[in-house]
């Protein structure tokens, strides 16, 4: 049986994955194959919310990097839908991740928790993407914009894991294999966090400048300006609030980190198995990568 697992079962949830939101889709391309990722084909989004609805364009189109556990997605607008407006005033804040999606086993009983929890909700969203071997679906909780001034934070359920994750997809020459945790700076750490943890129904931990939500995979901590810049030192901040770093973990460092510096990427040694590469300008985000039981510096006690 496989190490790695990427479908949560029961009550858990899933940090599922998250998305760069971008204004050129070729550009953010090369860097990531600069970064050693192996991408899936560009391909625009379409959806539905009822049964038997004929699909329509949502406004975005996207790549991912799929991991053994987890993925990254990059996202760019397509017309002029409401989704696709949204990503433009995204990106004029900043080019970066302003996605984070949490996969669970029941979407409607998200909704309807998100529901009753205060927020008001879209109906219940059905995307499909077409991919080599057939359709891709997903159903995707989403609330009315602009309840969360991070981004795009949404619930989803996999319906054709197997579609998603192809082995031939998986295997990246940077040798990452997960994406694990993802830190954000916010002007109100106490409102985001009692925000974040009605959204999530699971109570934070705190650590030091802010508070950490652990999932049955993965994390999400937030952090006051100053903690994540004590953190991630030389860190730019662009706009409040700001989803400004992920890990990443490599079943081999030496390789992932000889692989950037061939490419021209500078890697810097923060700590016993773990590198930083500074954000490159088409992608956004500070990405720290480490291997075995090294932890991202945020995650320090």
């Amino acid at each position: 049986m496989s190490q790695y697992r990427q479908l949560p079962q029961g009550d858990e949830i899933f940090l599922d994955h998250h998305g760069h939101f971008v204004p050129d889709m070729d550009a953010a391309s090369n860097a990531l194959e600069r970064l050693g990722f192996t991408l899936t084909p560009y391909a625009a989004h379409t959806m539905r919310t009822a049964p038997g609805e004929e699909p329509k364009p949502s406004g975005t189109g996207n790549r991912c990097i799929m991991l053994r556990e987890s993925y990254i997605e990059v996202l760019c607008a397509v017309g002029n839908a409401p989704m696709a407006q949204q990503l433009r005033a995204a990106t004029d804040r900043y080019t970066g991740i302003h996605l984070m999606a949490f996969t669970t086993p029941d979407a409607e009983k998200h909704h309807a928790r998100l529901t009753e929890a205060g927020f008001s909700m879209q109906p219940l969203v059905h995307l499909t993407r077409e991919v080599e071997g057939g359709t891709l679906r997903f159903s995707v909780v989403r609330m009315i914009h602009g309840q969360m001034a991070e981004g795009r934070i949404q619930f989803l359920q996999h319906n054709t894991p197997d579609l998603l994750w192809r082995a031939e997809l998986m295997d990246h020459p940077n040798r990452v294999v997960s994406m694990t945790d993802v830190v954000m700076a916010s002007a109100d750490v106490p409102e985001a966090t009692a925000r974040f943890q009605r959204y999530l129904g699971i109570a934070p931990k705190e650590c030091n400048g802010g508070a950490c939500f652990t999932f049955g995979r993965g994390s999400l901590t937030i952090l006051t300006p100053e903690a994540l810049e004590a953190v991630l030192p030389g860190t730019t901040i662009p706009d409040l609030p700001f989803i400004g770093a992920y890990s990443l973990r490599s079943e081999d460092l030496a390789a992932t980190t000889a692989l950037l510096n061939g490419n021209g990427i500078a890697t810097r040694e923060i700590g016993r198995d773990t590198v930083r590469v500074d954000p490159l300008p088409a992608l956004g985000s500070t990405m720290i990568f480490t291997q075995g039981s090294a932890i991202a510096p945020w995650m320090a006690d």
